[in-house]
């Protein structure tokens, strides 16, 4: 048996379920986070304050905070370039970004 309330708009009662879902717009409150060792600095984090420090630390974000389409565009990029199909220029700007984040993690 649904339990029920009512809606401000219409005035008339609906399902707790279908008002739940039509609220969408309400507070969210996130539960803690698991303490782990980060794996760019080995501190160890411990809650979401720590967390966004960290982050703005080291100039790192979140793999959870990109949507899906994201991981599958750069799939399709990664697919394309172990094909052969880029250019030459491409290719010396790539090996470029990775000597000069070999040469940042050294001066760390």
């Amino acid at each position: 048996m649904p339990r029920w309330r009512q809606c401000s708009k219409t005035n008339k009662l609906i399902p707790i379920d279908d008002a739940a879902r039509v609220l969408n717009n309400s507070p969210l409150v996130h539960g803690d986070i698991s303490p782990f060792v980060s794996p760019v600095d080995g501190s160890v984090i411990s809650d979401r304050k720590q967390l966004r420090e960290h982050n703005l630390r080291n100039n790192v974000v979140n793999a959870n905070e990109f949507p899906p389409e994201f991981y599958a565009q750069k799939a399709k990029e990664r697919a394309s370039f172990y094909e052969g199909q880029h250019s030459k220029k491409e290719a010396l700007k790539r090996k470029q970004e990775i000597y000069e984040a070999f040469v940042r993690a050294e001066r760390q």
